[in-house]
């Protein structure tokens, strides 16, 4: 619920509401007038969100472009997260990638710790109004797409990933492949990947 802030209107107010035995306001967010601050209560006191990070949301951002010409699934260097242990997670990635021929794909997959149960959904478009879906039960799976509309265009994929990991911590790390040998795809700089551990 505290990391909604982004899109919603807090009430301005003066002065924070005093909390009643009764915990009527917990839930609720405001944001004072003095310091312009959000504020969320927890049913028993006023909680500085501005001073608060949530722990259970983690994210990766690639700092440089990332290129692979084989049909090999590689690393995208800077994609990778650490998963505890006895987890659940929700994943969301967002991968800006290019490729250079019309007829060229890329695949889009994801490795696991060992033992953890995924699922994942990765939406890769082929041209400006279709995708192709890749729907994956486990690591390093899912087919490629087939095309693009345009060579060397920003294209961005998407990724809904759950992942369970079991007794062995480990990291979720995105990779990739070109569809066909020797033509290149090359993963952005700027692509990302935001994972929220789910207590």
């Amino acid at each position: 619920m505290m990391k909604d802030l982004s899109y919603r209107a807090a009430p301005l107010l003066s002065t924070l509401p005093v909390i009643t035995a009764s915990a009527e306001l917990g839930g609720v967010t405001v944001r004072l007038m003095t310091d312009n601050k959000p504020y969320w209560c927890n049913g028993s006191v006023w909680i500085d969100l501005s001073a608060t990070a949530d722990s259970r949301l983690t994210s990766a951002r690639m700092s440089s472009d990332v290129s692979n010409n084989t049909v090999t699934l590689s690393n995208a260097t800077g994609l990778m997260i650490a998963l505890a242990a006895n987890s659940h997670y929700a994943l969301e990635a967002k991968v800006m990638f290019q490729t250079a021929a019309l007829t060229t794909g890329i695949r889009l997959s994801q490795t696991v710790p060992a033992g953890a149960t995924v699922a994942a959904q990765w939406n890769i478009p082929i041209s400006l109004t279709a995708s192709a879906l890749s729907n994956q039960r486990a690591a390093d799976t899912g087919t490629a797409s087939t095309a693009v509309d345009a060579i060397n265009a920003n294209t961005l994929a998407t990724a809904s990933i759950l992942v369970i990991t079991a007794a062995t911590a480990g990291n979720i790390q995105i990779r990739f492949a070109s569809e066909v040998a020797a033509s290149n795809v090359v993963i952005k700089a700027g692509s990302h990947l935001v994972a929220t551990r789910v207590i």
